[in-house]
């Protein structure tokens, strides 16, 4: 995300110790582990994280839960399924309701869901966070819309827990703890590092997959643009060239190639930051070209001919299209964001010169919907007004 102020939380050079587990993949059981605070620990913590999880372990383990929600039925037509991004949940949130009026038979919230870095204290249990998902709880127009509609949800900066963070954030695992209790995440998600997961909807010959990126757990750190006394003005970043630096690290990248493998009649993939798009200098795949090129190159290598790209972050909405290498057909990208809050009041396409969107750059509270039509193999996407009304639309054939 854009425009708040960056920052980096500072780390006490001690070791915090506990004795209380959670289970999963950086914790024992309970039962099968014990640590005295008195215990020294026979090998130095090698990162933040290594000190932290004793003092996570000695946390209370209750921790907030969204409102009970509805289930998506494996054997699903899907035919309409909403998504957005960049909820703060302390402003007006009639939109859930309109969104719900359209019968979307899942929505996908892809991060931002809370603005829980807002005022934050710096504090290793991220108490701002946990925060904003009970005000999250508490909003009646988010309940019903659970008790409505299926959800599935992956993060981004500010429900990670640090604006423009990356994998160097030091509390990142209580930011993954709350997500994963929050949204009820599978075992198969809790038992690994990261948020990202996958589903697969639908009978042969209308199979839709739904593959859901963690940009933020592994990715390495943003390289800024040096102090300029003039510079241009869209952002702060430049391209990370390094060879090591990642966006998705190893495992998730090895994840994705066996999903890639599939059987699915209909893919859309989520990230949470831009892909596209090279005409800004925020947040996006852009930072980290090698990245991208290998994610298209994946992509090539599967001959994944039946993908749409969903992203958020922007504050802003519009849709994108590129050629790749080794595909036949070009990538389309449909970027929706902000549900709630929007950084303007209309199209700011002028001020983002972009060759590779196809429309406007809509900075008004937004969210996409798409309809599949399995009869001609079509899928009509729109961009909406908080009201439902129809900003501006794109197709593709698949």
């Amino acid at each position: 995300m854009q425009k708040m102020k960056h920052w980096t939380p500072i780390l006490a050079a001690t070791v915090l110790v506990g004795c209380t587990a959670t289970t999963n993949y950086y914790g024992k059981d309970a039962a099968a582990e014990s640590v005295t605070a008195n215990a020294a620990p026979s090998i130095a913590p090698a990162t933040a994280q290594d000190a932290l999880r004793p003092y996570y372990r000695s946390l209370q383990r209750v921790m907030p839960q969204a409102p009970k929600g509805v289930s998506l039925a494996s054997d699903t037509v899907v035919s309409r399924i909403a998504f957005g991004s960049c909820v703060n949940e302390n402003r007006d949130m009639a939109f859930w309701d309109v969104v719900a009026a359209q019968k979307p038979q899942a929505f996908l919230f892809i991060g931002d869901n809370v603005y829980g870095d807002t005022g934050t204290t710096n504090a290793a249990e991220i108490p701002t966070l946990a925060a904003s998902y009970r005000k999250l709880s508490s909003r009646q127009e988010f309940a019903r819309f659970r008790l409505a509609i299926p959800m599935m949800t992956t993060w981004d900066d500010h429900d990670y827990g640090a604006n423009d963070a990356g994998g160097s954030f030091a509390f990142k695992e209580r930011a993954e703890q709350l997500f994963e209790s929050y949204w009820g995440a599978s075992d198969e998600v809790r038992s690994r590092p990261g948020v990202y997961s996958s589903r697969i909807v639908g009978p042969e010959g209308k199979r839709v997959q739904f593959i859901l990126l963690d940009t933020r757990f592994f990715r390495s750190d943003l390289a800024r643009i040096p102090y300029q006394a003039e510079r241009p003005p869209l952002g702060y970043y430049i391209p990370n060239h390094d060879p090591d630096a990642t966006v998705l690290g190893d495992a998730q990248w090895k994840w994705l190639a066996q999903e890639l493998n599939k059987p699915a009649d209909l893919r859309f993939i989520v990230s949470s930051t831009q892909v596209i798009t090279s005409a800004h200098g925020y947040e996006s795949w852009f930072n980290f070209p090698k990245e991208r090129e290998r994610f298209y190159g994946l992509l090539a290598q599967k001959n994944i001919e039946n993908a749409i790209l969903l992203t958020g972050d922007r504050h802003s909405g519009g849709f994108y299209r590129d050629r790749v290498e080794g595909l036949r057909r070009p990538l389309t990208e449909f970027t929706s964001s902000s549900l709630n809050f929007a950084f303007g009041n209309g199209d700011s396409g002028s001020r983002e010169p972009d060759k590779k969107r196809l429309g406007g750059f809509w900075s008004v509270p937004n969210f996409g919907q798409i309809d599949i039509d399995w009869a001609t193999r079509k899928v009509s996407m729109s961009l909406r007004k908080d009201d439902a009304s129809v900003i501006e639309t794109e197709s593709v054939n698949f």
